[in-house]
C-alpha cells in the first residue's frame, strides 16, 4: 500500500499525457485540461453546497472516472502495440501517423463504453443483494447468532433516500440479533444528510443486541461521526470492546482516522474481552490484518469484518484490487483469523457496479 498512491498519480499524469494526443495539435493543452478539470469535479463538488450545481458536477465527474479507468488501460496496451512496431523496424513517422487516424475512434468507442458502464452499472448500484453466509465459531456461542453486517454507504448528493429507505425495511425485515456498519458513512457534511431526513430513517435501524459502527477512513474528513453521535440507537466503537451475554465485540479506529486524530491504535491485546466463553467479533474498516504489536495476542477474535475494497466497484479496478489486498472481497483468513471484507452498499465515486454487487450480509454463527 506504500506505493499506491504514488502509483496512481504516475497513471494520472500518464492518462493526461496521453491524452493530449486525441486532439489537433492546437487544442491539445486545452482538451486535456477540460478532461482534468471533468474529473477533478467528483471532488470539487463535495465544497459545493447548492444541488443544482453539485449533482450535475457529480454526475461529470463520476462519468470522467470511469473513462479514465478504461481509458488508461486502453493506453497501457495501445503503447505496447506501437512499442512492438517500432521494434520491428516501422518509422516513428508511421506510428504517429497511425495514431492520429486511430486514436479519435478509440475515443469514442471508450467513451460509448463509459456510458454503457453507466446504464448497466447505475441501476445495479442502486439495488442491492442479500447475502447469507453459514458460519462456525470456534467458540460456540449459546445460541444462533443472526448478524447484518454493511458498510460503506457514502452517502452522496447522488444517494438516495429510497435506497436508504429499503435498507431500513430490510433490516426491519431480516430482525437480526445485532448489526455492524463497518465504516464510510458519508462524504458530504451534516447539514445535508439532515436536509435529505436521512435522520429519521438511519435512527430507524436498530436490533435486540445493538446497532455497532466503527470509523472509516472517510471519517477522518468527514462529519459523518458527529452526525451519528445524536443517535441513541448506535453505539459507535472507538478502539474499545463491549459486551452482552452473548458475544463481545471490538471496534477498530481506522488506521487513517487514528493517524489524524488520536495518536494511535490502542493495541488490540489491550482491548480482548475479559469472558471467553463467548464469541469475541471484531470490526476493522480496512482488512490489514492484526497490526504488529498483535501478533502474539493470547486469545485471537473469533470472526473479523472489514469493508473500503468496495471489491473494486467497477471494471477494470475489480481485476485490479485483488492485486492490491491479499483479501479484497468475501470469506477469508487473515492473520489466522477468520475474516470477512464485504464489498460495500453504497459507492464512492461514481454509482456504478460492474462486476462487483452493492450488498447487505446477514450471518449465522453457530
Amino acid at each position: 500500500m506504500f506505493f499506491f498512491f504514488p502509483l496512481i498519480l504516475l497513471l494520472f499524469f500518464y492518462a493526461w499525457w496521453r491524452f493530449r494526443f486525441v486532439f489537433p495539435r492546437r487544442y491539445r493543452y486545452p482538451g486535456a485540461l477540460l478532461f482534468t478539470f471533468c474529473f477533478a469535479a467528483i471532488f470539487l463538488q463535495r465544497a459545493v453546497s447548492n444541488d443544482f450545481i453539485s449533482v450535475p458536477m457529480a454526475v461529470i465527474g463520476s462519468f470522467a472516472t470511469i473513462f479514465l479507468a478504461n481509458w488508461i488501460i486502453f493506453c497501457i496496451f495501445w503503447d505496447l502495440y506501437l512499442g512492438i512496431r517500432r521494434f520491428r523496424g516501422k518509422k516513428k513517422r508511421a506510428n504517429k501517423s497511425l495514431r492520429m487516424r486511430r486514436e479519435p475512434l478509440f475515443v469514442s468507442a471508450i467513451a460509448t463504453l463509459t456510458l454503457a458502464f453507466f446504464l448497466i452499472g447505475w441501476p445495479l448500484n442502486s439495488d442491492y443483494k442479500m447475502v447469507n453466509v453459514n458460519q462456525t465459531l470456534s467458540t460456540t456461542p449459546k445460541k444462533t447468532l443472526r448478524i447484518a453486517v454493511f458498510s460503506d454507504i457514502h452517502f452522496d448528493v447522488l444517494f438516495t433516500k429510497n435506497k436508504l429507505e429499503r435498507i431500513a425495511d430490510s433490516l426491519r425485515i431480516l430482525r437480526p440479533d445485532a448489526i455492524f456498519f463497518v465504516g464510510d458513512l458519508a462524504d458530504v457534511p451534516a447539514n445535508k444528510l439532515r436536509e435529505k431526513d436521512f435522520d429519521f430513517l438511519f435512527k430507524q435501524i436498530n436490533a435486540p443486541l445493538g446497532f455497532y459502527v466503527v470509523t472509516g477512513n472517510h471519517e477522518s474528513f468527514g462529519e459523518g461521526l458527529e452526525w451519528l453521535r445524536d443517535f441513541d440507537n448506535v453505539k459507535i466503537l472507538l478502539d474499545e470492546t463491549m459486551c452482552n451475554d452473548f458475544f463481545c465485540v471490538t471496534g477498530r479506529l481506522d488506521h487513517q482516522y487514528a493517524r489524524r486524530n488520536t495518536a494511535g491504535r490502542i493495541p488490540l491485546k489491550n482491548l480482548m474481552p475479559a469472558n471467553d466463553s463467548i464469541p469475541w467479533f471484531l470490526l476493522d474498516h480496512q482488512p490489514r490484518g492484526l497490526d504488529s504489536g498483535d501478533v502474539d495476542l493470547p486469545r485471537k477474535p473469533d470472526f473479523a469484518f472489514s469493508g473500503h475494497t468496495h471489491a473494486g466497484q467497477f471494471f477494470p479496478v475489480t481485476v485490479l484490487i485483488k492485486f492490491m489486498w491479499s483479501l479484497s472481497y468475501g470469506l477469508g483468513e487473515i492473520d489466522g483469523i477468520p475474516w470477512f471484507v464485504t464489498s460495500g452498499i453504497g459507492q464512492w465515486g461514481p454509482p456504478v457496479r460492474i462486476g462487483s454487487k452493492s450488498e447487505l450480509v446477514l450471518f449465522s454463527f453457530e
